[in-house]
């Protein structure tokens, strides 16, 4: 019917993950990590400890917008963010400019190798217990469990920290992944009937058996057994009144790519610049064509 369909598949929250075990040296309870104060407490803490306090890998230039995205909801709440994305908004308000000065605040914990290494190198650094804490999605815990049962069991997840009580934790980056097929491959047919398979019952039992520790989008599949961190992982979608896609798909494509993204990993470059980086995005927008 000329139409694009998905068949979901998997879904995830983006959070704040850590190590329950390393809450626990700090002093801190490992599954309430909740507020501003709580967060630099961890920050501190781990420094103080020799280990990075936020990890951050921003090599594709997409992982860092989950940290944009997070710090722009809990400051200036879910409207602003969805009117910022939308042309609503200006990048150049105050209000956006804010949540740049608080992303600054956390570039003194990250590893100074921000821009040289992606999520799998982020990801690294809390497998090998060299980091306090990262925001990222929770696709990779995988990596945990084929380290051992006792790493996966010490992985945890908690909503980014309340910075605003107006906003509390009310939103959240909680994408949806699924599986598409080709009608112009050689076999239409066939790859239908596969994607069919992959968002059904059976399908997500197979990936579940497999391995998989993703949350899966069949409302179908019983989920009474599942492990502590994935019942986490449900309790965080739970809690937010606003579940948002991830920038890049909230956004248009011809700017979330080509401008936030490169954008982003200049702040990180160079916070200082941020009144100029901001100006730089917002003339990118305002200059990008009308949507057909």
């Amino acid at each position: 019917d000329g139409k694009q369909y998905i068949i979901p598949t998997t879904y995830y929250p983006w959070g704040l993950h850590y190590r329950k075990s390393t809450m626990s040296e700090l002093g801190l309870d490992p599954e309430n990590i909740a507020t501003w104060d709580d967060f630099m407490k961890l920050l501190d803490g781990t420094q103080k400890k020799g280990l990075i306090g936020y990890a951050l890998g921003d090599q594709g230039g997409w992982e860092a917008m989950g940290t944009f995205s997070l710090l722009n909801v809990r400051l200036n709440g879910y409207d602003y963010h969805v009117d910022l994305l939308n042309g609503r908004k200006q990048w150049t308000d105050q209000k956006t400019i804010d949540v740049f000065d608080q992303f600054a605040t956390l570039i003194p914990y990250m590893n100074k190798n921000v821009l040289d290494i992606g999520w799998e190198g982020m990801r690294d650094l809390l497998l090998q217990k060299k980091c306090g804490a990262m925001m990222m999605g929770s696709w990779w815990a995988d990596s945990f469990l084929a380290q051992s049962q006792e790493d996966y069991d010490d992985l945890w997840i908690v909503p980014f920290p309340e910075i605003n009580p107006e906003f509390g934790r009310d939103s959240i980056d909680a994408p949806t992944d699924g599986v598409c097929a080709s009608v112009n491959s050689s076999n239409p047919e066939g790859g239908a009937a596969f994607a069919e398979w992959c968002g059904s019952e059976a399908g997500m039992l197979a990936a579940q058996a497999a391995g998989d520790t993703n949350l899966f989008a069949n409302t179908r599949l019983d989920t009474s057994d599942y492990d502590a961190f994935n019942r986490q992982k449900l309790a965080v979608i739970a809690e937010a009144k606003n579940v948002m896609n991830f920038l890049d798909r909230d956004c248009r494509n011809d700017f979330a790519g080509t401008i936030v993204g490169p954008s982003i990993q200049n702040f990180l470059r160079n916070p200082k610049d941020v009144n100029g980086i901001v100006d730089s995005m917002q003339e990118a927008w305002d200059a990008l064509p009308e949507l057909a």
